[in-house]
């Protein structure tokens, strides 16, 4: 009888041991995730910037999106949390725990869903698509705010004369309605991304290329601000 007991006692001993050795790899692998990532699509004129941390809620670990982000990818509106499956796929998870989307990492750092309701995803690391910071120098100059290519909304110089700690906006005739309620008036760089105040409000930009800032958070019909 004693035998048994002590038996049982290493038996449950070993099955503690292994769960506790599976959770800390697993830990592990969720910290590894931890920060943040963007999603897009392969022209990445859609895009999704998120972020995973190791926070425990219902079903998995907590995750948060840009308010954008279910514009961009719809799928996106029914993510809850996000874990690891039974292969260490990454997923994204709904609030009956299941598999909205899926990734696989296809190199360190980079990861690709299966071809789904949004298409074939990528996701990386937003630490990897930093461009160069952009000084005020760069950014001077004439600009134009369009939606689509043929359809310009307004024209306008992004000067570099001062005007508090920021420059000033100068807005050229015959601006698109939109526009000229916004009626921008400064401009300034805030870190990577490019602030236009107007009226009451301020619109941000992040940059595409050297040539092409979009508006954020990203949307299905993007604001773009293109060099001329």
């Amino acid at each position: 009888m004693v035998r048994s007991v002590a038996l049982l006692a290493v038996l449950i001993l070993t099955a503690m041991s292994g769960a506790a050795r599976a959770e800390s790899a697993v830990s592990e692998a969720a910290q590894n995730m931890v920060g943040g990532w963007e999603i897009s699509n392969a022209d990445r004129d859609r895009r999704c910037p998120l972020t995973f941390s190791v926070e425990a809620v219902p079903g998995g670990y907590k995750i948060d999106f840009d308010a954008g982000c279910p514009s961009a990818f719809p799928s996106l509106g029914d993510v809850v949390a996000w874990g690891f499956g039974p292969k260490d796929e990454l997923r994204l998870l709904n609030a009956k725990g299941g598999p909205v989307m899926e990734f696989t990492e296809v190199e360190n750092g980079m990861f690709e869903s299966e071809r789904g309701a949004d298409g074939l995803l990528f996701m990386q690391t937003q630490a990897s698509l930093k461009v160069e910071t952009r000084t005020a120098e760069q950014v001077v100059g004439d600009w134009t705010l369009l939606r689509d290519a043929d359809r310009p909304l307004c024209r306008l110089t992004l000067s570099n004369t001062a005007s508090g700690e920021a420059f000033r906006v100068i807005v050229k005739p015959g601006c698109d309605k939109a526009i000229a309620t916004f009626n921008p008036t400064t401009w300034r760089l805030d870190r990577d991304q490019l602030v236009l105040t107007g009226r009451n409000s301020s619109w941000r930009f992040a940059e595409s290329d050297a040539t092409v800032w979009e508006r954020v958070p990203l949307s299905v019909d993007p604001l773009l601000l293109v060099r001329q």
